[in-house]
């Protein structure tokens, strides 16, 4: 068995970006997780609906279905392996590609109560917590078609790297972006208030205490000690 954690992928204009992907002997697992608080219940249209507590009182209200977020996902891959593939290939093996790649909604909160008893039974196993998992999987290797095509350790890893190479390979660094985008016009008004005050107090032009260019190399390099201030200019 393969595992694959965050797998994002785009075709054209359409993007996914997948929890889980698990890539066992036979089936090929898309999963959703999610951590919710409080307990969902699935009804007889297959509709979501979260009770929780907040502030001492009880809110029940729907919400957006996870299924529904992961098999839209699952199209996005459809339709990037219907590009890749041959027309033979489509027209003999495009029916079984649902069968083959399976979709699953995992709650992760162990707090969390599920309670699929009136979902459609179409949907009903598909939706299950993070500890009936394994069993779940196992529960359907066990009970495999005779017909099933049963993948090679080879072929697995080479799906799973299959996988990996189309990712998005965004290399993004969240720790500057997110430092960047929120703690840099902090320090901007910061530094302007700075300005102003001490123009204020001397009596002087704001521009002598520091200007427009040298407060944009402030927050470019922001200095931590007096010798990497008088670097600055």
């Amino acid at each position: 068995m393969y595992v694959l954690r965050d797998v994002k992928v785009k075709y054209k204009d359409l993007s996914a970006q997948i929890d889980y992907v698990i890539i066992t002997p036979i089936y090929i697992y898309y999963v959703e997780c999610k951590n919710l608080i409080g307990n969902i219940t699935v009804n007889d249209k297959g509709d979501f609906i979260r009770e929780h507590t907040f502030n001492g009182k009880k809110i029940k209200k729907g919400m957006y279905s996870p299924l529904r977020q992961v098999e839209a996902q699952r199209e996005v891959l459809r339709k990037i392996w219907e590009s890749e593939t041959t027309t033979f290939t489509k027209l003999f093996a495009s029916k079984y590609f649902n069968y083959y790649r399976r979709v699953l909604v995992v709650a992760s909160n162990s707090d969390t109560i599920l309670n699929t008893d009136r979902a459609p039974i179409d949907i009903k196993y598909k939706i299950l917590r993070a500890d009936a998992l394994v069993r779940q999987i196992e529960y359907n290797l066990e009970h495999r078609s005779n017909d099933d095509y049963i993948s090679s350790k080879k072929e697995m890893q080479a799906l799973a790297e299959s996988y990996h190479s189309l990712c998005i390979k965004d290399n993004i660094n969240y720790y500057d972006l997110y430092k960047n985008k929120y703690c840099k016009d902090n320090l901007k008004n910061r530094l302007i208030e700075l300005r102003k005050n001490r123009s204020n107090n001397k009596n002087i032009p704001a521009y002598y205490v520091f200007t427009n260019d040298e407060l944009n190399k402030l927050i470019k390099l922001r200095p931590k000690s007096i010798d990497e201030l008088k670097n600055v200019n």
